[in-house]
């Protein structure tokens, strides 16, 4: 009869599972040759003859299933247990032992994880009955610990796909960022520098806050000459659609046509300057054969030191100017430039006396009035904008802009601006 130790050399898992593997651990040939023979067709059945020989077992072959006497004289069974935990935890463990091991029961339970402790004589059909259903176990516990690292690759694929993801967004991010800061670099070039306003105007206050970067209003100044001769001052508050980068882009359309309008065809009558503002759009974004309504709202004053008279025109916004120690206001013609509009709608011009160094005028987006705060959240609209210049209509340019601007903070509050805000204040 051959003995463990030539079956020993010559056991192997196969490297192909087709069968689950089986480790039998019992000091005595006898038993490991009786259980061999029991479940050879079942599994594949390896055996060792204790504990040093079982882990060296282990180490070379998978094995699914550990099965082992209690009583060995090299090392116990819940000795070996407790040594093989650490190292083969996916590893089925079972103990075989008499009714009086109690002791080495309650330590296999506690210190070695064991599936079940089998009591000695086993039948055969209980044993297999035991072992199929610790395979299951270990199978259920298998496929779990792969979904478990298949989840974690495709969450390492993922993040890592997050991450390169990321630093394309932050890539892309930056490049418009640098792309909306040399637009802005552009717009300011653009608007006239608040030295230039100063020579043209000696007393002023400008309050200019774009919602982005950039913005969709815009201010623009002239001093030109009068078909008469007289030296004219000419100013334009105008409102585009839209506000970032699409405003800013029709704010460089507007102060192109601004420039050409009055500098190069010489046209000075205010109402004349909006009318052909909006021929320009018009061509310009090709609005007669396209569905794009984009355009402008705008306020042109000209004003005439020598006759001491302000001319304005209104395209959707109004002017405010003091008299008598109140504010007036003067609507502009509900009608906008570009877009839709009717092209046989006239703007209309008005003319306005005034006393030099007792009148000042008011220029503005809609971007102040229609700003959302105070402790309802609602508009601040034309009516308290016209309120609070009133109040301080005595003041200084300079004092009146910081108590518009305290006045402004105050009541957007913990809100958000909502729109580009632009007022312009002029005393002539």
């Amino acid at each position: 009869m051959e003995s463990n130790q030539e079956l020993v050399a010559e056991q192997k898992a196969p490297k192909n599972r087709d069968k689950y593997t089986i480790l039998y651990v019992d000091d005595e040939e006898s038993n490991l040759r009786i259980f061999r023979m029991a479940f050879k067709r079942e599994y594949n059945v390896l055996t060792a003859l204790g504990g040093n020989e079982a882990i060296e077992m282990l180490r070379t072959n998978d094995i699914q299933c550990l099965i082992t006497d209690q009583k060995m004289p090299e090392m116990t069974g819940t000795e070996l247990l407790e040594r093989v935990l650490p190292e083969f935890p996916d590893v089925i463990r079972m103990i075989l032992t008499g009714f009086a091991d109690i002791e080495a029961i309650v330590k296999a339970v506690n210190k070695c994880g064991i599936y079940k402790y089998i009591t000695k004589p086993w039948d055969k059909g209980e044993m297999k009955l035991t072992i199929d259903k610790a395979l299951e176990a270990y199978e259920l516990k298998s496929d779990k610990i792969n979904l478990i690292r298949e989840l974690e690759k495709a969450n390492s694929s993922l993040e890592e796909k997050v991450d390169q993801r990321t630093k394309e967004l932050a890539e892309v991010n930056k490049r418009l960022m640098d792309s909306i800061k040399y637009a802005m670099t552009i717009q300011n070039a653009m608007l006239v520098s608040p030295e230039l306003i100063k020579e043209a105007l000696s007393d002023f206050f400008l309050i200019f806050r774009p919602l982005d970067i950039v913005s969709g209003d815009f201010y623009w100044i002239a001093e030109i000459e009068g078909e008469d001769g007289n030296a004219l001052t000419c100013i334009a508050a105008v409102d585009c659609t839209g506000h970032g980068v699409a405003g800013a882009l029709m704010s460089m359309i507007g102060e192109s046509l601004l420039n050409q309008i009055v500098h190069e065809h010489e046209i000075t009558d205010v109402d004349e300057i909006l009318e052909n503002l909006n021929i320009g759009i018009v061509e310009i974004l090709n609005q007669a054969e396209t569905e794009n309504h984009h355009g402008m709202d705008a306020s042109i004053l000209v004003i005439d030191r020598a006759k001491s008279q302000v001319l304005f025109a209104g395209a959707k916004q109004n002017l405010l100017y003091t008299k008598d120690g109140k504010i007036e206001t003067v609507k502009g013609d509900r009608i906008s430039l570009g877009g839709d509009t009717d092209p046989n709608k006239k703007h209309t011009k008005h003319v306005i006396d005034y006393i030099e160094g007792d009148t000042s005028f008011y220029m503005f987006s809609d971007g102040f009035p229609d700003q959302f705060g105070g402790p309802s959240n609602k508009k601040f609209s034309a009516a308290r904008l016209t309120e609070a210049l009133e109040k301080n209509i005595d003041k200084p340019m300079d004092e009146q802009k910081a108590i518009l601007e305290q006045t402004l903070n105050d009541w957007i509050g913990n809100e958000k601006q909502t729109d580009d805000i632009m007022i312009m204040g002029v005393q002539v």
